[in-house]
């Protein structure tokens, strides 16, 4: 995980507490965990009706939406990008609690990543459920 620092002076990332999805030796990707938008389900998903789930910006990089659901076991999260997969969860009936949706996500090549953690932009802190789980406002940024 990711944590914006005071020396971060981009807008995009200010207080932002990233989680890593993924991080080879080209590129990183990331979601934004305490973002949450005013934006309705409808919106990104218009095959959802009537249901009140809280999507949260992913990231600056507009593209997408993702799903990130809960796992008793480590890594203690599935990501889920496919729209046939994020439906089924929706409608499976999962507690809310469960899993986040995401509209959007964080990226990087792998050394502006590097470069970034070097100057000080970021803390780089290991991720844990209880941590992953919390209610974003209760998340350390």
């Amino acid at each position: 995980m990711l944590v914006a620092t005071e020396k971060s002076h981009d807008p995009d990332f200010a207080r932002s507490l990233v989680l890593l999805i993924h991080y080879d030796s080209e590129a990183a990707i990331g979601l934004m965990l305490n973002k949450p938008t005013a934006v309705r389900i409808s919106e990104i998903l218009p095959e959802v009706k009537a249901k009140s789930i809280t999507i949260y910006a992913g990231g600056p990089i507009a593209i997408g939406v993702r799903c990130l659901l809960q796992s008793k076991t480590r890594p203690f999260f599935t990501v889920i990008s496919g729209k046939t997969e994020i439906l089924r969860v929706i409608s499976s009936g999962a507690p809310p609690d469960s899993f986040r949706l995401y509209a959007g996500y964080t990226g990087w090549t792998a050394r502006q990543l590097q470069s970034e953690v070097a100057r000080g932009l970021w803390k780089v802190l290991l991720a844990n459920r209880d941590t992953l789980w919390r209610r974003t406002e209760q998340l350390p940024v």
